[in-house]
Order: structure tokens, then sequence, then C-alpha cells
């Protein structure tokens, strides 16, 4: 027996790759969502950190969609572990551009073709916290192209924690201080734990949701609110609570599915 036939759902629960059905977009997505905007309104770099699995990437992409198609233009990057000379060629590459022999010859027919666009370019850097120092360098002169106006294109750096803390470096003082939007993604709260569950829940088809409220506090303690842990130990749950031809989750499964989920 599956979960959706065991709970009474149309679709399977708390997928991967959630569905915009089942996003919830609370307080701290909206804020993010608001603020890049106002970056890219102010021509000023946007900084996104987040630890892993609390919605960074949901949040670009919900950013993404938002963008007018018909006067913006976009270029995201997430393999961020290229070598500086990589990176500009894979940026070029995103606009139909192939890469010249040389890095400097490769960064001004970036430059000059960013610059003829009828749209505005938007580069959304994923993983950033991975990228090389060079790399960052790199993108920092090319933000800073043309003595200092208006930049070529605009710029979000998102990544995890760390990525803050390396642009805290000496080395990267400069483009630190051309960064004018400053952004951290935290965890969901315990109520808006219980949104997100209710969300997904929803979105797969239940009528009600089958976590019982003694379920909600041990699950948000185990995943201090991060959605993707949120996701994993709610299917752990439902499969628990399965085993034991439970038709409602309640602390006892939660407690069952972190016992599962260590034992791997």
């Amino acid at each position: 027996m599956t979960l959706e036939e065991h709970f009474g759902l149309t679709k399977s629960p708390f997928p991967r790759f959630a569905p915009e059905a089942a996003l919830l977009r609370h307080q701290g997505i909206e804020d993010v969502l608001a603020r890049l905007r106002f970056a890219l309104e102010r021509d000023t770099i946007a900084l996104l950190v987040a630890e892993s699995g609390c919605g960074k990437s949901t949040a670009l992409s919900l950013f993404a969609r938002s963008l007018d198609a018909a006067s913006h233009q976009l270029v995201t990057l997430s393999l961020t572990t290229l070598s500086s000379f990589s990176l500009l060629a894979s940026i070029g590459a995103a606009l139909g551009l192939r890469s010249r022999r040389f890095k400097g010859e490769t960064a001004a027919a970036l430059l000059g073709h960013l610059r003829s666009l009828p749209k505005r370019t938007v580069l959304i850097v994923d993983e950033a916290h991975l990228l090389p120092d060079d790399s960052l360098e790199d993108l920092r002169l090319l933000s800073a192209d043309d003595f200092d106006r208006r930049s070529p294109f605009a710029l979000v750096l998102a990544g995890q924690p760390l990525l803050r803390d390396r642009l805290g470096e000496p080395r990267h003082w400069s483009l630190t201080q051309r960064i004018g939007v400053r952004l951290r993604l935290r965890p969901l709260t315990e109520a808006e734990v219980a949104l997100f569950i209710d969300r997904h829940l929803q979105a797969a088809g239940a009528k009600k949701s089958f976590f019982e409220p003694d379920a909600l506090p041990p699950l948000f303690q185990h995943t201090r609110g991060i959605p993707r842990l949120v996701q994993n130990l709610a299917i752990g749950s439902a499969l628990a609570a399965m085993r034991a031809g439970a038709k409602t989750i309640d602390q006892a499964c939660v407690q069952q599915a972190v016992v599962d989920l260590e034992d791997l």
C-alpha cells in the first residue's frame, strides 16, 4: 500500500520539488522577494544567505518568475566551483556567446554584449559560497565596469552563511562595499511549520490534516524549522503511521521516524 492509498491522497505528499500549490509564501519569503526587487530598482548587488534547506532556491525561483520578461533577461548559475575563466565563459554561453582564447577577451566581449542588450540582464549566482576568490573578484570587476556608472547587469549572490563570512575577508572588501542589500532567510517558526504541513497536505489532496497537534512540537524541535528537514521527517512520520496501521500521525510516529532516520 502507498501513502496516497493509506491516507486517501490524490498526489504524493511532500515531494522534493514542491508544486506551486504546496509552496508556503511565509513572511520570510515575502520579505526576501520585496528586498530583491528593491535591489534591482536601486541597481545594487544583493546578498542572500540561508542555511541549506531553508528555501533559498525556492525564493530565488519565485523572484526569477516575478521578473517582467519584456524588460529583463535572466541568467542563473549554480556551478560555482568553476575557475574564474570558466565562470565568465559560462555566463557568456548562457547569453549565446562563444568563449575567446583569453580571459580578458572573453570579459570584454561579455561586457560589450551586455551593454548592447535592450533588456536588463539579471545574474543570479546560487551556491556562491563555493566561488573561488578569483571568481568573486571577476564578478566585482564586471559589475564595476564603465567608471562606476550603471552596472552592466544586476547581480544576486546567494549561498550558505559561509558566503557572508568570506565576503568579510579583506580581499573582498571592494565587492562587499558594493552590496547594498543583505538578506538572511531563516528557518520556519513553529507556527509556520504547522502551516507548511497543512499546505503540503492540501496540495496532495488531503481533506483535512492527519497530523495530531502533539506531533507538531517534536517535528519542529527535531528539524529546527528547516523546510527540507520538515519534509523528510513528515514523510518518515507518515511511513511510521502507515506501518502501525494508524490513520493519523501523533508524537509517537514522529519519534519513531526520528529513530528510523538516525539508523540510516
